[in-house]
């Protein structure tokens, strides 16, 4: 026997993107529980069964943030399966559930997965009337019913629609972009190239000049729970106080807002560096000329507001915490002079120090 309806659920299982879920087992006996953690984005994504010839002895549930449920009823048994699954990848497929015959408890537990996994506890229940819940998205976000020793009761809440579009929005860094170029977080200078020249002519003076043209790697990655929980394959749309190492390109890099709507996806580009430097050496002189540029790294977290739209139109939101990686390269400064370069210099060589509009250096050295 078997009894449709929500009613009988409790806490976060009483309401939520789900619809006409399916109880069976009885409904007096027992303490009743709710597992779900939907209102915080987060997805069941496992399920662990024990029972034998008498029913489905115990059960145990596990989320995409890691966590699991406590084991409702005590195990036990000669039957015993547990299901993983990725959501990101692979959901469920089919759902069955049997009573015991009597109506006095669950009985058997079918689950299989779209990737062909299943999981199959419980007593045998041939004759019996088989009752299928319908898993809409194939999302499980959560678990109720009762249970004593055994599992009296128990029925699955399923994301009732497909995701159509997930944004994330409000964003705020947990760092601002003051307190991040007070300290120079994660910028350092680096040589690109260093020249010792002479004029070996006897007489006749040489313009040397110093300079090369240079690719880089840049890249920019963010990455939150929401579309691994849903399984998203499209980008999602970010929004708010988006954090920028390098805004503004010049020979130097700072961290700045940038208001521009971007998507949670990993970025990677090249970018060019020029640098030049034209030096008049008399006949015996000798130059030093170095090629710098800033590289900056950061790697730091967000927290922002999703909203998960369906295909059938229902939305609903929850908080979410995420991470931005970023490398970037500032343009490249150059210079000659007669001296060898003080190797401590690197270490002063601060943004504001340095050719503010990014114009080649010429130098000449008499």
């Amino acid at each position: 026997m078997g009894f449709t309806g929500i009613a009988n659920a409790i806490g976060a299982c009483d309401n939520g993107p789900w619809q006409e879920v399916l109880v069976i087992g009885q409904h007096t006996e027992g303490t009743e529980y709710c597992e779900t953690k939907w209102a915080d984005g987060v997805v069941m994504t496992g399920i662990e069964v024990w029972g034998s010839e008498f029913g489905v002895l115990g059960a145990q549930f596990y989320y995409s943030d890691g966590s699991n449920s406590p084991q409702f009823g005590k195990g036990g048994g000669d039957k015993h399966a547990k299901l993983m699954w990725d959501p990101s990848v692979d959901s469920i497929s089919q759902l069955k559930s049997w009573g015991n015959g009597r109506g006095q408890h669950l009985g058997r537990l079918q689950i299989r997965t779209k990737k062909g996994q299943e999981l199959d506890v419980g007593k045998n229940t041939d004759g019996q009337d088989t009752f299928e819940t319908k898993v809409a998205s194939g999302i499980m976000l959560g678990a109720f019913g009762r249970s004593t020793d055994i599992i009296e009761s128990m029925g699955f809440l399923f994301l009732k629609s497909t995701v159509d579009k997930i944004t994330i929005d409000d964003i705020v860094f947990d760092e601002t972009p003051e307190e991040l170029n007070k300290r120079m977080q994660g910028i350092e200078t680096i040589v690109l190239e260093y020249a010792d020249h002479t004029n070996a002519h006897d007489a006749a003076n040489e313009t040397y000049t110093f300079g090369k043209t240079e690719q880089r790697a840049t890249s920019k990655k963010f990455s939150s729970t929401a579309t691994h929980t849903f399984g998203i394959s499209r980008n999602v749309e970010l929004s708010g106080k988006i954090l920028d190492l390098g805004a503004s390109v010049s020979t130097s890099l700072k961290y700045e807002y940038s208001s521009a709507k971007t998507e949670e996806s990993t970025q990677e580009r090249s970018v060019t560096l020029n640098y030049a430097a034209t030096t008049s050496l008399k006949p015996g002189q000798r130059v030093f000329c170095r090629a710098t540029a800033f590289m900056g790294t950061y790697d730091g977290k967000y927290s922002g507001n999703v909203n998960v739209w369906l295909a059938d139109g229902y939305k609903y939101g929850f908080k979410v915490g995420g991470t931005m990686e970023q490398v970037n390269w500032s343009k490249a400064s150059s210079k000659c002079q007669a001296n060898e370069f003080d190797p401590l210099e690197d270490s002063r060589n601060r943004p504001e120090n340095l050719n503010p509009k990014g114009k080649r250096a010429v130098e000449f050295i008499s």
